[in-house]
């Protein structure tokens, strides 16, 4: 039987680390992730966890170290969030250009200016072109689940590249839910031992060579192809991680209650929660909608979006981030799928959340309404709006442009 207990998001990525055995940690500490490293590092200190710290002077030279010791064959985890993550950029693309399957929990808080410590996943969403796989969780159960399923899929042999596990900062990160930790013995059996050791001092040989016109398409390519195979990987490891545990999280993309919807709401992360109540007042009240959760950011998948479009007369999207000038990242996404395939469906999208604002059902069941009226309309097409925005903050130039509050 697995063990239950009462764990935080970051604590949860914490355990999910120590049962992977993970054998190198650096991180720097930063708000709202600090706490993952804090449990790390308690596990190593007090034998639970054999492996090793760095202590580092900055999150660049936490991903730095990261590089470095899955270069020699380790089984390599981080944390980090928000700023610390924006200075790791240079070095997101070394990892994922050099092929490297490391884990890092990304504990979602908003970027600066003005400073701001709370939910948004405008940190991930500003490094989604940075070749990293990116997996988002609805709840603490689903962030341990997928810190496991994260390093399968990394080292899948098709793949080979780095992954982020995204988590709200404090909605999760700091609010203790029940979790089930699965048997070590089952989880040893289910990853297996790491050791894809590319450094090696008997063999040396050359890393990040000064490359020209002639091959560097092809190893742009190939990193493209990798993030396609991502995509399989991520459903087979979620399917066979359900057979093994009893939790399917359905791999990229799960339904709730959409089988049947006019309208469906789409989004991912702790907002999905809030998504399941939303339909579920709205079914009570006689209105056909569904809920469409995006596990799997990077890579998008776009197929099984589109499938599920085109039984639907609208979809609502509702983004925690915001993609300036254009409206939120899933949004863009939803919308170049649906283009991509010539499926001509109304679209609107809602920019809500952002710094940890609170977002109600009631505020996602206005814009399922919305969807609704513009599928009665029949005006296919996208609309974007800012969920309660501050009409005295903003001024009346803007008012344009705020669409529902």
């Amino acid at each position: 039987m697995p063990e239950k207990l009462s764990l935080t998001g970051n604590q949860a990525a914490a355990e999910a680390a120590r049962l992977a055995r993970v054998e190198l940690f650096p991180a720097f500490p930063i708000t709202p992730s600090y706490p993952v490293m804090t449990s790390v590092i308690r596990m190593i200190e007090d034998g639970r966890l054999e492996a090793r710290f760095i202590r580092v002077e900055s999150d660049h030279s936490a991903l730095a170290a990261a590089v470095g010791g899955s270069l020699a064959g380790a089984r390599t985890f981080s944390t980090t969030n928000s700023q610390g993550l924006a200075m790791m950029h240079e070095v997101l693309h070394y990892a994922s250009g050099l092929r490297l399957p490391i884990v890092m929990a990304v504990v979602n808080r908003a970027l600066s200016a003005p400073h701001n410590r709370f939910a948004d996943q405008g940190d991930a969403i500003a490094q989604e072109t940075t070749g990293w796989l990116q997996l988002f969780c609805e709840s603490n159960q689903e962030v341990l689940d997928t810190v496991l399923q994260a390093f399968k899929i990394a080292e899948d042999g098709r793949v080979l590249l780095p992954a982020m596990v995204n988590y709200d900062g404090y909605i999760l990160g700091d609010t203790p839910q029940e979790v089930d930790l699965p048997d070590p013995a089952r989880v040893d059996g289910f990853l297996g031992s790491y050791n894809r050791a590319v450094l090696d001092v008997e063999h040396p040989a050359s890393l990040n060579p000064p490359t020209g016109p002639g091959l560097y398409t092809e190893f742009k390519f190939q990193q493209h192809a990798a993030m396609r195979w991502a995509l399989e990987a991520v459903e087979e490891v979620s399917a066979q991680y359900g057979r093994l545990f009893g939790r399917d999280w359905d791999g990229a993309m799960e339904g709730y209650r959409a089988d049947d919807a006019d309208v469906l709401l789409v989004a991912m992360g702790s907002m999905v929660a809030v998504g399941r109540r939303a339909v579920d007042g709205l079914r009570a009240a006689g209105h056909r909608v569904g809920l469409l959760k995006v596990r799997c950011f990077r890579p998008f998948p776009q197929e099984e979006l589109v499938r599920r479009a085109r039984e639907a007369k609208a979809l609502a999207v509702v983004d925690r981030n915001v993609v300036y000038g254009l409206g939120g990242a899933l949004y863009r996404e939803v919308m170049m799928s649906l283009a991509a395939s010539g499926v001509a469906i109304p679209v609107v999208d809602a920019i809500a959340g952002l710094g940890g604002r609170d977002v109600t059902a009631g505020d996602l069941e206005s814009l399922a309404h919305r969807a609704l009226e513009l599928a009665a309309a029949g005006k296919p097409g996208g609309e974007v709006m800012w969920l309660k925005l501050n009409d005295d903050i903003v001024g009346e130039e803007a008012l344009p442009w705020i669409g529902l509050r």
